[in-house]
């Protein structure tokens, strides 16, 4: 039995996190209807907690007792339940997961991405809550078609920062993740049901061999002290006591007293069995998206999501598309810097970098500022950043000074440390006198 969670938090247990299945068609407009309701709010300057990164490590918890739990029972013999055979095969795909969030997902970029304000998932960044909507109805059965369509729906009605589009990965196995924990939590529970239905099974079956009298007792004990008649609890006690004798005398009469208050015997079975099968969708199906996850290219699946990039490419030199995925990419690092420094749109500062680069002569030596990269990581930089009203900080103006510079630094550097290194023998070899030091 599962005992407590890292921080002593016991949640209950819940269901996967799942809606109705919607097409594309559907889904698209789902999409829409999603960026539509949401209420953002920016990421304070104060450190804001991080409780999705805090539930994943209480949950590698979780996953680390339930594997040993469900190991120990597959070992006795006991049938674990195919979702818990699912759960043991592909344990190693689940940690090699948690390890992908952990690395791309540090708590410095977690606390930078834009966070609800309302809602059930208030105060969780905004990319979760659509990874889990994808999620949800999808029946966690993601690929690349239905990724892209629901951000790229998502994003007609409200741009994500590029940020955000680069963490949608981590949010899609946080959620695939909190799938599985709840449907592990669910799996270990059942198999504490089973066993507890068995052990009181053999309670009324040793009791019937040491005659009336002892059954009788053991009936009362039974009914004074029920324990809790969950389908999966019914359905396996049932089973077991017509296993032990197919004329025990007290199961017509459990079967009635059990179905009169709860359920019947085949009711209990069809819940347990359907209960069984959506558990084992759910773990099989979140296991499957985290390896489809693992084999995407999300670099192009960023740059094909991106506001930046689309602008970007327009560059009016022509080189821009013509370029490596990293030197674009360190376009737009510098394009969301200065969006991020003045509260300002991607997209509006991405948009002034290309303007600027269009307003350059076609011809002659100057060709050469109409170049996007020109005013985005050269001479350019300066007028750019006054535009959008970005003032660089200390340790930036000091940089570029340096840079600007160069000789001014480097060669009084030399000098200073050929001067320290001087002082420094002179001082060693002070007792052996002046001449000695010479």
């Amino acid at each position: 039995m599962l005992t407590r969670a890292k921080n002593g938090s016991q949640d209950r247990l819940v269901g996967p996190i799942r809606g109705e299945l919607l097409g594309a068609e559907r889904l698209a407009e789902h999409a829409r209807a999603l960026a539509r309701r949401q209420r953002v709010r920016s990421p304070g300057r104060t450190q804001r907690r991080v409780p999705l990164l805090e539930r994943l490590e209480e949950t590698y918890d979780i996953l680390l007792e339930a594997r040993d739990v469900l190991g120990d029972a597959a070992d006795d013999g006991i049938d674990v339940s195919p979702a818990g055979e699912w759960l043991l095969d592909n344990f190693y795909t689940v940690e090699e997961h948690i390890r992908e969030i952990r690395a791309t997902l540090p708590r410095g970029y977690y606390r930078e991405l834009p966070e609800l304000s309302t809602g059930p998932l208030a105060r969780f960044p905004r990319v979760y809550e659509i990874a889990i909507e994808l999620i949800a109805h999808t029946e966690g059965h993601l690929d690349l078609a239905n990724t892209e369509l629901f951000v790229r729906e998502f994003q007609s009605v409200t741009p994500l920062k590029i940020g955000e589009l680069w963490a949608i990965p981590a949010m899609l196995r946080l959620g695939l993740i909190e799938n599985i924990r709840r449907m592990t939590r669910r799996t270990v529970s059942r198999l504490d049901e089973v066993r507890d239905a068995d052990a009181a099974a053999e309670r009324l079956r040793a009791a019937s061999e040491e005659g009336p009298k002892a059954l009788a007792a053991a009936l009362h004990d039974f009914v004074d002290h029920t324990p809790k008649l969950s389908a999966i609890f019914v359905a396996r006690f049932l089973s077991q006591i017509r296993n032990y004798q197919a004329t025990f005398t007290p199961l017509v009469w459990l079967e009635q007293w059990i179905g009169e208050d709860l359920m019947s015997a085949e009711e209990a079975v069809a819940r347990t069995n359907q209960r069984a099968a959506l558990t084992r969708v759910t773990i099989a199906n979140s296991i499957t998206s985290l390896r489809t996850i693992a084999r995407l290219d999300w670099n192009s699946f960023v740059e094909s999501q991106s506001a930046i990039e689309r602008v970007l490419r327009a560059d009016p030199s022509g080189d821009y598309p013509l370029m490596t995925f990293n030197a674009r990419d360190r376009y737009r690092h510098v394009v969301e810097r200065l969006a991020k420094r003045t509260e300002r749109n991607e997209a509006a500062v991405a948009e002034l970098a290309v303007t600027l680069a269009d307003r350059q002569p076609v011809e002659g030596p100057a060709r050469r500022r109409r170049h996007v990269g020109y005013w985005l990581i050269d001479e350019g930089l300066t007028e750019l950043e006054a535009a959008v009203g970005y003032r660089p900080r200390l340790g930036e103006r000091l940089h570029r000074a340096v840079v600007r510079h160069p000789n001014a630094v480097y060669f009084p550097a030399i000098a200073l440390i050929a001067l320290a290194t001087l002082a420094a023998l002179f001082s060693l070899a002070g007792p052996i006198g002046i001449g000695g030091a010479m």
